[in-house]
């Protein structure tokens, strides 16, 4: 993934027009299909807290925010991207909504990843399925309703990884981004 140039924006809607814009330039329309997912989600009023696995420069992170949810956390274990540009665009924006944001600079699979109960968690951190899954069994317990997952195309084995939890804990691919590097999204049944 590229890394933006940014530092022009003075908005958190600057922000992630433009980093939308430069993402889609570099990787192709479809890229951030993921975005769209979970503004649909958070939209639909169901799903008020999200949290966040792999943020990098924050391009879903300022999607979410967007849609002012009541809480977002955001894990990475090199925050420093995110830093750069986002950082007080973002803090200014949720304290202008209320929105609680917390930001973890920690493994997104470790003990110290834990902690926002949210109703929508989306994954795009290390894209590989034995890292997907140790993600999957530390948060699943503490997202009560979807689970977003990017790159689910060009890796196949994420989506495998993500459909095999699926079916053993509940869930269930309820959508398949298949255009570009795609996306999956999960439902908990019942």
């Amino acid at each position: 993934m590229i890394n933006a140039e940014l530092g022009h924006v003075k908005t958190l809607e600057e922000f992630y027009k433009e980093i939308r814009s430069q993402q889609e330039e570099a990787h192709g329309k479809d890229y951030c299909q993921q975005h769209d997912a979970l503004q649909r989600l958070l939209k639909s009023g169901e799903c008020k807290t999200y949290k966040e696995l792999g943020t990098h420069q924050g391009g879903t992170a300022a999607a979410a925010m967007l849609c002012n949810p009541q809480a977002i956390e955001l894990v990475d274990s090199d925050i420093s991207r995110y830093n750069k540009f986002l950082k007080p665009l973002a803090e200014k924006y949720c304290k202008e909504n209320n929105i609680k944001l917390t930001v973890l600079n920690t493994d997104s699979s470790g003990l110290g990843s834990l902690g926002l109960t949210c109703d929508l968690l989306l994954i795009d951190s290390y894209h590989r399925a034995f890292h997907m899954q140790k993600e999957l069994d530390m948060h699943h317990n503490n997202v009560r309703k979807y689970i977003i997952a990017h790159d689910t195309h060009s890796v196949p084995e994420l989506f495998h990884c993500l459909n095999n939890f699926g079916q053993q804990n509940g869930w269930e691919v309820i959508e398949q981004g298949k255009t570009n590097v795609g996306y999956t999204v999960l439902k908990k049944k019942g």
